[in-house]
């Protein structure tokens, strides 16, 4: 038996414009998806958050993946990944994932997976992302296969394209990696680490669950790509120059700055339409007491990331209880992937 377990994520600031190569600043939190795996004959999912257990033959999975990707291809073509989506809504989501990981590793055999972990769903927090990594790393841990951290995360994306479309791979990328990083997509993206430069907690931010969006985030990513090029632009260039702002903000720990910058960013996702009037009022609320408030992910409900200064902090975790927001745990997890294994009783 081997567990795995990856953490979610957060993005301090970058979201949407990132899928247009604008820079992003992501968090690995901790909070984690963990899952239980072994060899069976077949594919067996176990998830309390899901529903019932589930059970497919090996066959089924493989194809549905082949099915997936032909799916995506077409989606690609056209700039419309809606066949896909339908596709992988729900438990089929695990059931392609692990069935493109078993075709790509040349895996003939099923597996069991016994999923756990306190990562809120659809919540802008790396679900998907957490979920494409772990599946990844159990199935070739599972079978020998040793692939390293940067091979997963390389399937993990491939996961993530049948979920989201065009992602820009940060995500799985700081679940699969862990810690604070900067990420820009490219060829290859850029993937760097911001330890050396913020060598301290970000405990000044405030992390809140709101309430499940009702779009996936691939329908509001594709929302945003539907929308007039003009409008889209702007606000993509907006929020990538305050990402740049914004690195610089941290490593001198100029709060002040980092308000105005998340303001900003929260002012731009507005704009592109995936922010939602309670997201609106709670962020005004919180901006009227001096502090600063931004939806997480792709948006449409989910989480809202809050910052203030030291002293305000208490005076706004208040003000968030009192509207009904659940504070969720935002240490930043510096380990990224973990893997144990436990030895089979005799």
């Amino acid at each position: 038996m081997v567990t795995v377990s990856v953490p979610g994520k957060v993005h301090l600031i970058g979201e949407h414009a990132v899928v247009y190569r604008e820079p992003a600043i992501l968090a690995a939190i901790g909070m984690r998806i963990a899952v239980g795996a072994r060899k069976t004959d077949s594919v067996r999912v176990s998830d309390r958050e899901m529903g019932p257990d589930l059970e497919w033959p090996v066959r089924e999975c493989k194809e549905a993946a082949e099915k997936a990707q032909r799916l995506w291809e077409e989606g690609n073509k056209k700039k419309d990944f809606s066949g896909v989506f339908s596709l992988v809504k729900g438990s089929n989501f695990k059931k392609v994932a692990i069935g493109h990981v078993l075709n790509k590793l040349n895996i003939d055999s099923g597996i069991s997976m016994g999923f756990s972990g306190n990562i809120p769903m659809g919540s802008g927090v790396g679900t998907s992302a957490a979920l494409a990594v772990v599946i990844a790393k159990a199935v070739s841990e599972v079978y020998g296969k040793g692939l390293d951290n940067l091979q997963v995360n390389e399937l993990a994306f491939d996961i993530e394209k049948f979920g989201h479309g065009l992602p820009s791979g940060g995500d799985n990328s700081v679940c699969c990696f862990g810690g604070l990083v900067w990420f820009k997509k490219g060829n290859p993206n850029t993937i760097e680490s911001l330890k050396g430069e913020v060598p301290y907690n970000l405990e000044n931010f405030v992390l809140v669950q709101t309430g499940k969006p009702v779009k996936t985030t691939g329908e509001l990513v594709q929302q945003v790509r539907d929308l007039d090029p003009s409008v889209r632009e702007s606000a993509v260039k907006a929020i990538g120059l305050a990402t740049q702002e914004m690195r610089k903000a941290l490593k001198e720990k100029d709060f002040g700055k980092m308000q105005a910058l998340i303001n900003l960013a929260q002012r731009n996702l507005k704009q592109l339409g995936v922010s939602t009037p309670e997201i609106d009022t709670l962020a005004e609320a919180v901006f009227k007491i001096g502090g600063a408030a931004k939806l997480c992910g792709a948006g449409g409900g989910g989480c809202i990331i809050f910052l203030s200064e030291p002293e305000s902090q208490e005076k706004i975790k208040s003000a968030i209880r009192s509207a009904g927001g659940r504070i969720l745990d935002y240490r930043i997890d510096k380990d990224g992937t973990k893997v144990k294994y436990k030895k089979a009783k005799t």
